[in-house]
Parts: C-alpha cells; sequence; structure tokens
C-alpha cells in the first residue's frame, strides 16, 4: 500500500466524515431501511466523480468561476434551511404519525434526488472533495491515481459503515420519541450547516 493511497485514504475520510447533511440523512433512511445502500452508493459515485476531477485539476479551473460556488452557495442555504425546518416540523407530530412516518417507505426517485440535493447543494462538498483533495494530490503527480484510490476507498468503508451500522440498529428503534429527538438532532444539525455556508469564505 503506497504513501500516496494511505494519504488519500486518511485525508479523504477526514473530510467526507465532516459532510454532515449527507451523515445525517443516510443514517436516517438506514434506521428506516428506506433505500439505504442505494444511497450510500449514489454518495459514493458523487464522491468518486468530485475526488478524480479534483486531482485532475478542475478544482482549480472552477476557483476561477467564484460565482459558480456563490449560486451553489445559495441554493445549497436555501434547501438545507428548507429540510432542516421540515425535518424539526415532523418532529411535532403525534406519536402514531410518528411512527407511521418512520415505516412508510417514500418513492425512491424522490430520495435520490433529495441525496443529490445535500450532495451537490453542499458548497461543503465542493470544497473539500474537488478543490482541496485536488491541491492535495497535486503533491502525487507521479501516484496521482493511488491517492484518487485512497480518498475513494476512503468514502466507500464509510457510507458502508453507516449503512451497516443503521440496519443493526433498525429492530430496536420502534419508539416514537426515538424519532422524535432524531428529527430533532438532524433538523437541527442540517440548519447548523447551513448557518456555516452563509458565513464561510469561498475561494477568490
Amino acid at each position: 500500500m503506497s504513501a500516496a493511497f494511505i494519504s488519500g485514504f486518511i485525508t479523504g475520510g477526514s473530510l467526507i466524515i465532516a459532510v454532515g447533511a449527507q451523515n445525517a440523512f443516510l443514517l436516517e433512511q438506514a434506521l428506516k431501511r428506506h433505500w439505504a445502500l442505494s444511497i450510500a452508493l449514489l454518495f459514493m459515485l458523487s464522491d468518486a466523480i468530485s475526488i478524480s476531477l479534483g486531482a485532475l485539476g478542475i478544482g482549480a479551473l472552477i476557483q476561477e468561476y467564484p460565482m459558480l460556488l456563490e449560486i451553489t452557495r445559495i441554493a445549497g442555504v436555501l434547501f438545507l434551511t428548507y429540510f432542516g425546518l421540515s425535518r424539526i416540523k415532523a418532529s411535532f407530530a403525534e406519536e402514531t404519525l410518528l411512527l407511521t412516518q418512520a415505516k412508510t417507505k417514500m418513492p425512491l426517485s424522490l430520495l435520490l434526488s433529495t441525496a443529490m440535493a445535500v450532495t451537490w447543494l453542499n458548497p461543503h462538498f465542493y470544497l473539500d472533495t474537488l478543490i482541496l483533495m485536488g491541491s492535495l494530490a497535486n503533491q502525487w503527480q507521479d501516484s496521482t491515481y493511488q491517492f484518487i484510490m485512497g480518498g475513494i476507498s476512503a468514502s466507500i468503508l464509510w457510507f458502508l459503515t453507516l449503512t451497516l451500522i443503521g440496519r443493526l440498529l433498525a429492530p430496536y428503534l420502534g419508539r416514537a420519541s426515538f424519532w422524535r429527538w432524531l428529527n430533532r438532532f438532524n433538523g437541527t444539525l442540517v440548519l447548523i450547516i447551513a448557518l456555516q455556508i452563509t458565513s464561510m469564505s469561498l475561494p477568490q
């Protein structure tokens, strides 16, 4: 295992774990057993595309057009605010409705479109996987592809682990109070991320 692969794995893992909106959404669906593996695969594919493009120089190109990230920031804040408030609103439903929502499967198309939104409308995703990973890949010019594979491997391991944790815990989570506080936690986390995005400094 090369130093470039290890560097990509450690760096990619630490950055991917920090993208809280993805993690909160995937864990909730894994606990509900709502297409969690499909969502995890989408997140893995998104990371693989973004890390690869960043390592191959697309991240540096995007930095020349900061307006693109600014547009993404605005769209991301609006979507994440809506998503966070909807989760908090759902937490105040009566117990029967909470349990019904926990067992009801949403259409796969809606789940995947939401998963795409929490990924591609989040500027943190671009800054971490596309720009930061891309710039770090420049340190391994003779082993770029090994660095990329390290980052992608970290993404695969993390999202599969998160999916497995949710599936293992799912049979024990039949209480309405759990789903009430999970909605509140996820909603608050996503609103904090939206607030962070409003004040974050984008590349100039």
